[in-house]
């Protein structure tokens, strides 16, 4: 399985690269046109064999301050291919309302932004599919729904148009005609908050039309690329069929200091960890193995805070501490005559959580919950969840079963993956 960082290891990485960046001083006084000389080439030779030593890494820099919030590039680990920024690029002015980004100059830092992506594949008039459109929603939305979303305007965009698009034609009537049309389309369904296409090129992925070039929030221009990884392969699915995930990547920050102890810019990592089904069951098996199935089937209501109990329940919330981004709800169920019930849940304690022996009705839909008694088990879609005035969205769930030392089954743990909102 893919190795998946939590939020201390991104920190510990962006610690250990920015202490190997001898060039703190030299950072500073790297100017643009400077890409070429040795003191540039050292430090993106260096980023670039840290990424290479640790995999999950999907993209790596250094960046400096310039002025009071504004931030840039400095040296770039994608610089020389697509996407990748030359010195001072990037410009970027920071919230400051939002320090968390800005106090990676200052101390190590670590957070995880989750984001739902729908794709399809736009065709030419010969049916050649010439890229994606690519949807993000702006909540909770059903993974069909997303598909379907994402297939209906990929049927209107006119692929050969697309297809002739070049950097610099975001001015044409053929670029405006197609981003005029996803402003309508995210106008008649607005539960979709971006819309933009892309196409392959080479062993990277480009940007076409963006339905927010040259608005406020600024938009990406054609050709800026995106680089693969072994992550994207629902990404790389959507150029085949209707495809959606959830998709969270952990950004982690360290200061890089000069001589003198000063800071002098900072160091910048991304990790990447798209939620799969697979993901899903070896989560779910690793947890179910790690619960004393024995102590779990003795359990009855009222015993909530045994030793026993509480053994269960600190070890399913260590477990979902140490699995970022993404792992929100980790709980044990049960069957019982007709239906089903919980047993441990992570939550039991901090505000509302179902207690042992609050019951649950199966329905047909629910085969892959049942499934997971037997074996691990992931539900195939997202679906939303509600409890105590939280909003869980975009869910997906896997399950496996605990057993005893017999090897018998006594029930199954459940792991949700997704983000929340709070309602």
């Amino acid at each position: 399985m893919q190795k998946v960082p939590t939020l201390d290891g991104m920190k510990a990485l962006a610690v250990e690269i920015a202490d190997k960046i001898d060039g703190g001083d030299a950072l500073a006084v790297l100017e643009p046109g400077d890409e070429n000389t040795s003191a540039y080439t050292a430090i993106h030779d260096q980023l670039n064999a840290f990424r290479s030593a640790n995999p999950e890494i999907v993209y790596i820099s250094t960046m400096r301050r310039v002025g009071g919030n504004a931030i840039e590039q400095v040296v770039d680990g994608d610089y020389g291919s697509a996407g990748g920024y030359a010195i001072g690029g990037g410009y970027h002015v920071a919230d400051p309302g939002a320090p968390p980004y800005l106090a990676g100059f200052a101390e190590p830092f670590a957070e995880v932004y989750s984001a739902v992506y729908g794709y399809a594949p736009v065709r030419n008039a010969s049916g050649v599919v010439v890229g994606i459109a690519c949807l993000e929603p702006n909540g909770p939305i059903g993974q069909e729904r997303l598909e379907a979303l994402a297939a209906e305007i990929a049927g209107q965009i006119d692929g050969d148009a697309m297809a002739a698009l070049k950097p610099g034609d975001e001015n044409t009537s053929a670029y405006i005609a197609i981003r005029d049309r996803f402003e309508a389309f995210r106008a008649e369904n607005p539960e979709i908050a971006y819309i933009y296409t892309m196409r392959k090129a080479g062993n990277a992925t480009e940007y076409v039309v963006d339905a927010d070039y040259g608005s406020d929030d600024g938009g990406v221009a054609i050709g800026e690329g995106y680089t693969l990884t072994a992550l994207d392969t629902v990404l790389l699915a959507g150029f085949e069929e209707p495809t959606a995930e959830i998709y969270s990547i952990i950004y982690a920050y360290a200061p890089i200091t000069n001589a003198s102890g000063s800071s002098a810019g900072m160091a910048g990592i991304q990790a990447g960890s798209p939620v799969t089904e697979e993901r899903l069951k070896a989560l779910a098996a690793e947890i179910a193995g790690e619960i004393d199935g024995a102590a779990m089937a003795m359990l009855r209501p009222g015993d909530e805070n045994t030793t026993a109990y509480i053994s269960i329940r600190d070890r399913l919330d260590a477990f979902r501490d140490a699995n970022p981004p993404g792992v929100i709800y980790v709980y044990t169920m049960r069957k019982t005559d007709n239906a089903t019930e919980y047993v441990v849940d992570a939550d039991y304690g901090d505000g509302y959580a179902p207690a042992i022996g609050d019951t649950y009705v199966p329905t047909e839909e629910d085969v892959a919950f049942l499934a997971g008694f037997t074996e691990p088990s992931a539900e195939p879609g997202f679906y939303v969840d509600e409890w105590g005035g939280n909003e869980t969205a975009t869910l997906l769930s896997g399950y496996a079963p605990v057993r005893d030392a017999t090897g018998a089954v006594v029930g199954l743990v459940g792991v949700d993956v997704g983000f929340v909102h709070q309602s």
